[in-house]
């Protein structure tokens, strides 16, 4: 007890002795390593916690937080109930607990449906049932979409009836809530075909896609095969002029520089679709198709008197002769798409000269480009976008002043906000090397204050050893010679000497720590 008095005295002595300035710069260093410690003990202790189901009902969040306590874990609510959060470590261990317990149960059931063994259910209810767990199992495939957030699939299967003609199609509905980007229309048709092949009599035209806002994404245009044609008529198109004028166009830049024309291509494509079949008879080269011959041989005798005869034998050969003209058979399918004729417009900037005017003030004039110069440039288009005379091809070259005082004001603006992020960059690094300067300083200069002020509480160093001691131990007293040690001046001596010489500075120093 008597220790601990001590040391509270020689603290309170301690403290005492120091200056306003030393006391708060210790309780600056006190009170900032405890915030450290402190704030290293909280996030040591700190728990993260991530979601483990969202978008719930009342019913299914309360299944699953009932489960979460039965088990000991710890979780919180956000989002008004409708999602709960667990920490980090445990969330794939509640979800797999969860998942053995057939929760959470919300459009996504699958075909899990069936795993229990219901005795006496009827037709309808297995119906039904099948029906439930296709949603959920189209529901679980669509989610597996990156843009797709959630998903609720609802399917229509009529009933089978005894006619053909009274039976109805089935028809299906998706709900998406998509992420930021949304699908494109490509997507929305893989996911159009996608329930349309896991549903049996489907067609993906009586299918219908809402997202979460309610607009429809499945177009009506791809119920129609006639409105789809004309819209991939409509891409074809625009990708063809798109190539036609990114070709002419990267000409033009390599020769004038960049911005320095504009080129626009009108494309218009045969897209009907002829099968022609044509047979050709040629008269003047007719070929044998068939030939019969027909040889008959007799003889026949003639009686010139009663004692002579003479014979004679009658050959004949009959040549039928069947003829077929030459017959040139053709099945022509024409290409889809071709192009049938250009319409080109290019618009080229002129030439700008700087002329010293009467008044000796330099002005830049637009300078108009030469004939021969626009024919070369015409030439150039030509030859880029595949021109042809005997499709009626058209290409417009117009020399013309583009106006640029839009561009120069930007240029200015852009120009002026580069050089004050810049100059404000570098006035910020000037002042964080002033400030780290300048805290580098004052610490240092009450640092040198604080190590004094506490070098005064320790004890002094012991006195060497000297020869008159060494003496002193020796067996020969008699011998022993003192020898005087040069005493070193001490800070109070140099203080006391120093005010002795100069009074006024010494009184000018302590006032200044004072006011300090």
């Amino acid at each position: 007890m008597e220790a601990l008095k001590e040391y509270f005295k020689s603290f309170a002595g301690f403290i005492g002795r120091m200056s306003p300035s030393q006391v708060m710069m210790l309780l600056g260093v006190v009170a900032g390593t405890l915030v450290g410690i402190v704030f290293l003990v909280g996030w040591l202790n700190t728990v993260t916690y991530e979601p483990l189901y969202s978008d719930l009902d009342d019913a299914e969040a309360g299944e699953l937080v009932a489960y979460l306590d039965q088990n000991n874990i710890e979780y919180r609510l956000t989002r008004g109930g409708r999602t709960i959060e667990v920490p980090s470590s445990d969330v794939y261990k509640a979800r797999i607990g969860l998942a053995t317990q057939g929760l959470p149960r919300s459009g996504s059931i699958g075909y899990s449906l069936f795993d229990e063994n219901n005795l006496g259910m009827t037709d309808f209810l297995q119906n039904l049932n099948f029906r439930r767990a296709l949603e959920g199992e189209l529901t679980r495939t669509i989610m597996q979409l990156r843009e797709v957030d959630a998903a609720r699939v609802h399917i229509v299967m009529p009933r089978d009836r005894l006619f053909k003609e009274d039976q109805k199609e089935a028809t299906a509905s998706v709900v998406l809530k998509l992420k930021s980007g949304g699908l494109n229309r490509q997507q929305v048709a893989g996911i159009s075909h996608l329930v349309a092949a896991s549903v049996e009599g489907l067609t993906p035209e009586n299918i219908t896609i809402v997202d979460y806002d309610g607009n429809l994404l499945s177009s009506p245009q791809n119920n129609d095969a006639l409105a789809g044609l004309t819209s991939s008529q409509i891409e074809v198109s625009q990708n063809v002029e798109r190539h036609l004028e990114q070709k002419a166009q990267s000409m033009l830049d390599e020769v004038l520089g960049p911005r320095k024309s504009v080129v626009r291509v009108t494309a218009e494509l045969n897209f009907q679709q002829l099968e022609r079949t044509s047979e050709v008879f040629d008269p003047n080269a007719p070929s044998i198709r068939s030939e019969q011959r027909i040889k008959q041989t007799g003889s026949s005798t003639d009686r010139a008197d009663e004692n002579a005869e003479s014979t004679e034998e009658d050959n004949q050969e009959t040549i039928i002769t069947n003829y077929e003209l030459n017959r040139t058979l053709d099945h022509i399918i024409n290409e889809v798409g071709n192009i049938e004729r250009l319409s080109v417009a290019v618009m080229v900037d002129g030439n700008y000269i700087e002329v010293e005017n009467a008044d000796g003030v330099t002005e830049t004039v637009y300078e108009p480009r030469s004939a021969d110069e626009m024919d070369r440039l015409e030439a150039i288009v030509k030859n880029a976008i595949g021109y042809d005379p005997e499709r009626n091809d058209q290409v417009e070259m117009l020399n013309i002043a583009f106006d640029r005082k839009n561009l120069d004001t930007d240029r200015e603006a852009l120009d002026a906000m580069y050089l004050r992020e810049f100059y404000l960059e570098i006035a910020r690094k000037v002042g964080y090397v002033l400030l780290i300067a300048f805290l580098f300083l004052y610490v240092k200069k009450k640092s040198k204050k604080l190590f004094a002020a506490m070098a005064k509480l320790l004890p002094p160093p012991p006195p060497k050893e000297t020869k008159v001691a060494e003496a002193v131990a020796t067996e020969e007293p008699e011998q022993v010679e003192i020898i005087p040690e040069k005493r070193k001046l001490r800070l109070v001596d140099k203080m006391q000497e120093a005010a002795k010489k100069e009074p006024e500075e010494i009184a000018r120093v302590i006032k200044t720590m004072m006011v300090e």
